[in-house]
This record gives structure tokens, sequence and C-alpha cells, in this order.
């Protein structure tokens, strides 16, 4: 193997011999436990679940999302600080998803959330048959991304038919669910979080559609002549940050667990105190972010 290929692998794979810092592995564990009551809840009580045709999908909604929330936790283990807050953002929103359906008419904002997606993809069906339409390209190419599109058309359709048909089972209406799926500003609101949705939320959407907001910051380090320190600083305050990311993200996710499974009417105390858990954490990191970053500051004299 090349030298520089095993560096890479060396320095980026996983290891239990690894020292974690208190609230990183305090975060860890409380995912885990969340995800293992999760488990035993369901198991505990599944021939009552079972009966709401809701269940199935809202599960698998939690199941996606636990990954989501798992991979931003090993992308930050990995000191890949900035995909790791790009995928907290994914996560989160796969909670507030979860919240969402969780509330009011889960029924309906379920069926609300499958045909906002399939009308979302026969909308990008449409505009991409008409961007190969008017592009430059072969004609044998034009054909291939027909077929393409006219195949996931297809698949589309055989989505809807198999929600119609196991929906009958359960004398579910799909066509007569009129419910619209709410954009996730929409959604944040609905469950009292708007100001998360400016200051968290948005915070992360920076990373995901890569703004300019890190590089801007590196520009500032080199620029500020008076100040040393600012690099380390920066270093100091995006992994903080980052760790601040990470627990938002699991707290998130144990919250939505907690109203999915709640739901059902099932007693969910255990959750909310691993929830209670993941605060203190949070709390103990915003209150000694800023001190923990000035010190590595140094204002010199002109």
């Amino acid at each position: 193997m090349n030298k520089l290929v095993g560096s890479f692998i060396e320095r980026k794979s996983l290891s239990i011999d690894m020292d974690l810092p208190p609230p990183l592995e305090n975060c860890i564990l409380l995912l885990e436990q969340a995800n293992e009551l999760v488990y035993k809840l369901v198991n505990e009580n599944i021939e009552h679940i079972s009966a709401f045709p809701y269940w199935g999908p809202m599960f698998d909604m939690y199941e996606k999302n636990y990954e989501y929330c798992s991979g931003a936790v090993s992308l930050f283990l990995l000191a890949q600080l900035t995909p790791s807050e790009a995928l907290c953002r994914t996560s989160i929103e796969g909670s507030i998803n979860l919240e969402f359906v969780s509330i009011g008419d889960s029924m309906g904002n379920q069926i609300a959330y499958f045909k906002h997606y399939i009308a979302t993809e026969r909308n990008q069906n449409k505009n991409w048959k008409e961007s190969v339409k008017n592009s430059e390209e072969p004609n044998e190419n034009k054909e291939y991304h027909y077929q393409k599109i006219a195949a996931k058309d297809e698949a589309l359709l055989q989505y809807e038919c198999a929600l119609r048909e196991s929906l009958k089972l359960s004398d579910v209406d799909y066509d007569n669910s009129n419910l619209k799926w709410p954009n996730i500003f929409e959604r944040f609101r609905a469950l009292n979080k708007e100001v998360e949705y400016r200051t968290l939320y948005m915070a992360l959407c920076s990373q995901a559609h890569n703004d300019a907001e890190d590089v801007l910051n590196k520009i500032m380090a080199r620029v500020t002549a008076n100040v040393s320190g600012m690099e380390k600083a920066q270093e100091v305050e995006q992994y903080l940050y980052s760790l601040f990311y990470i627990l938002s993200t699991v707290r998130y996710h144990i919250y939505s667990s907690a109203m999915f499974i709640g739901k059902f009417e099932i007693k969910v105390k255990g959750l909310l105190v691993l929830y209670d858990k993941v605060m203190v954490e949070l709390t103990d990191i915003a209150e000694n972010l800023e001190d923990m970053v000035r010190q590595h500051i140094t204002v010199n004299e002109l």
C-alpha cells in the first residue's frame, strides 16, 4: 500500500483505544442508551402499536435518523468537523420531521410527507426532461435520459399504488387525505422552535451549503495584526462549536424519539431523563465556550 494511503487510513480510522473528552463520551453514551430504550419500549408494546397504520413508517423514520445522528458523531470522531456539522443539519431536520409527524393527525401528516416527496420528484423529472430537450446532447444521449426519466416516473407511480393499496387495508383513503406538508421553517414554527430555526439550524445550513463563513474567519485570523493566537483560538472555537452541534443533534434525536414513542401512549420518562442529561452537557459548553476560546488570544500593544 502507498505510504500516503496508509497514513490517511491510519489517521482516519476509528479505534476504541482513543481518549474521549467527557462531553463527547457522554454524548455517545446517551445516544446509545436512548436507542436501546426505544427498542425496548417498542418490543414491550409491539402488539399495541402494531394496530396503528402509521407506526411502521414512523419507526422507519426513527431508524433512518438514528443513522444520520450516528454518522455525524462518527465524522466528528474522525476530526471531520465541517462535514460533521453538515450532517448534523440533516439529522436535526430528520428529528423535526419525526416530531412533526408525531403530533396531531399522524396519518394525515405522514401521507402529506409522502405526497410532497412524490410531487417534488415528478416536478424534477419534468424539469429534467425539459433540460435534456433543450440541450445540445446527441439524440442517443437524450434518449438515454428519456428512458431514465420514464423509469423514475414509473417508480413514483408504483410508490403511489403501493401506498394507496396498503392504506386501504387499514380503511385509510390515501387520495382523500388533503393535509399539506409544510416547509422546514413552518415545521419548526409549528413545534414552537422558530428561534432555534433562526439560530442553530441556519448556522448548520451554512456548512451544508458551503457558505463563505469559514473562509472569512481564516482571512480575519491572518489580517488581525495586533492579536496573537487567533488561529489556535479559531481551531478551539470550531471544535467546541462542532461538539455543541453534535450534542444538539443528539438532543433533537432523543426528544423526537420521546415524541414518537409517546404518540402511542407509552411512558417515555426514561428518554426524557436522557434528554435532560444532554442538556446539562450543552449548558456547560455554552457557559464556558467563550472563556475557553479567549484564553488562547493575546492582544499585543502597538
